[in-house]
């Protein structure tokens, strides 16, 4: 009895292992696939005139992420996340990219806002809001990508169904945002957290707040 209660225990600590192992590849995935944008970050100030090279860079983002989001979403039915990042890269590239281009044009637009409101210290408030919006827009895009990576459907009735959502377990969604500007204050205050594990974190906590909402929906009779 005591060998198997001690082999549960070990069984159970060796998954939080995988947990940290897969989040530091797919956190991995992703700095690399995004290296254009991390050099330009580190070699160039975000300025007016360095917006447009800042979008320009950030074209992977959007099919990345997604790819980031649907492995950590199937990780436990691909038992790793090398092999399903990519197949989700090659596969979603296209239709990812479309629909994402927008958002993170806006949230390119967003952090100029913060750099300049930053600079002046009676534009605090405005600086706080730009937070907010920053927030807004990211957890949105990211709670899409996980209805998507959850039940394969068209982008726009993913979009519709995230926003039904957003009413009916509105909770769920603000939880989101606060993870969303939590990781984004970490980042101001801490650069070096995005080597080791921080978007990838932030898109498994989002996940696994989501994941009642996931639930809520297979659950309804029409669903069964």
């Amino acid at each position: 009895m005591k060998q198997q209660e001690f082999m549960y225990k070990l069984y159970h600590y060796s998954s939080y292992l995988n947990y940290i192992l897969w989040l530091f590849e797919v956190n991995a995935l992703m700095l690399v696939m995004n290296a254009p944008l991390f050099i330009a970050a580190i070699g160039l100030p975000l300025s007016m005139s360095s917006l447009a090279l800042y979008i320009v860079c950030s074209l992977p983002v959007g099919p990345v992420l997604y790819a980031g989001v649907s492995a950590l979403v199937r990780v436990k039915e691909n038992n790793g996340v090398v092999k399903a990042f990519f197949r989700e890269l090659k596969r979603t590239w296209f239709s990812i990219f479309k629909w994402t281009a927008v958002p993170i044009a806006a949230i390119w637009l967003i952090l100029f806002n913060l750099s300049v409101t930053s600079r002046v210290g009676s534009m605090q408030p405005l600086w706080w809001l730009n937070v907010i919006l920053l927030a807004v827009v990211a957890a949105f895009m990211i709670n899409v990508m996980i209805v998507l990576a959850t039940w394969h459907q068209p982008v726009k009735a993913a979009m519709l169904l995230t926003l039904k959502l957003s009413i009916v377990k509105s909770f769920r969604y603000y939880m989101n945002l606060i993870i969303i500007a939590g990781t984004f204050i970490l980042l101001k205050l801490f650069p070096v957290y995005i080597i080791l594990f921080g978007p990838a974190l932030a898109l498994l906590l989002c996940k696994v707040n989501f994941q009642p909402v996931i639930d809520y929906v297979n659950e309804r009779p029409e669903n069964k």
